[in-house]
């Protein structure tokens, strides 16, 4: 990246580790000014000008923490806080916390504060998973499934004919030609994917009589899917990167 990005003030780094790609977001207060997004095998790292005063991070690639915290602390003379279950400022009701994903986590909490509860977040990443908030601000547990494009690299990698097509809606769900007819599966059987757990969700959680539940998507592939159904009422791509500024900043003290 040539050049460095400077900015004025107190900045907060917020750093999304996924298993596909790590995402920088730099906030100056509430604002997200930029954010950056590298391939997670690279050492890809924002060049910087000004004073970061701190950094927050969700990591679900251990393997990369503790060289990411040495890079970071190196670039930008910070220690890095990663956020866990054991850290993050809401009630955790599961078996084993350590086994839930930070971004998971990161992402119940900022709907908590951002958008209300209850909630269930839909996250179109590596894979695609369904978080439940309750209406007390607790994080339930939720439902993974493979990723659209996990799923995509799947058909091509483990058949002899499949091609490897872009994630796209097609004009009709019945295919005409083996692309077509894929990329159908892709979308539209992720559409009633979303479509078939949110309602179970709402019906085995809430109950029939708490059938509005706000549902928030986020990831990359967020925008196509939703296109596609009435049952998301928000899509917000940086969800992760706000509510690590959130726990970062200490806004839950003063609600």
């Amino acid at each position: 990246m040539p050049g460095k990005v400077g900015y004025n003030g107190r900045m907060l780094l917020a750093v999304d580790v996924g298993n596909t790609d790590i995402v920088y977001g730099l906030f100056s207060g509430q604002k997200l000014v930029k954010t950056w997004r590298f391939p997670a095998s690279t050492n890809g790292m924002p060049r910087l000008k000004g004073q970061i005063h701190q950094i927050m991070v969700s990591s679900v690639v251990p393997s990369l923490d503790q060289r990411l915290a040495k890079t970071l602390k190196r670039c930008f003379g910070v220690v890095p806080v990663f956020v866990s279950a054991a850290n993050i400022p809401m009630q955790v009701r599961v078996r084993n916390k350590k086994e839930v994903g930070a971004d998971r986590l990161v992402d119940a909490f900022a709907v908590l504060k951002l958008y209300g509860v209850p909630a269930i977040i839909v996250d179109f990443g590596t894979a695609t998973t369904f978080d439940v908030v309750s209406a007390k601000g607790e994080y339930k547990g939720g439902v993974i499934a493979p990723g659209i494009t996990l799923a995509r690299d799947a058909l091509y990698n483990r058949t002899a004919k499949l091609p490897k097509v872009k994630i796209a809606a097609p004009r009709n769900v019945v295919g005409k030609d083996t692309v077509s007819a894929m990329q159908s599966g892709l979308v539209y059987g992720y559409v009633a994917l979303v479509e078939g757990v949110v309602e179970r969700i709402r019906h085995s959680v809430f109950g029939i009589r708490h059938c509005r539940v706000r549902v928030v998507a986020t990831g990359g592939l967020a925008g196509l899917i939703c296109k596609h159904t009435t049952v998301i009422d928000t899509i917000d791509p940086d969800l992760t990167l706000k509510g690590l500024r959130l726990i970062g900043e200490g806004k839950w003290k003063k609600t």
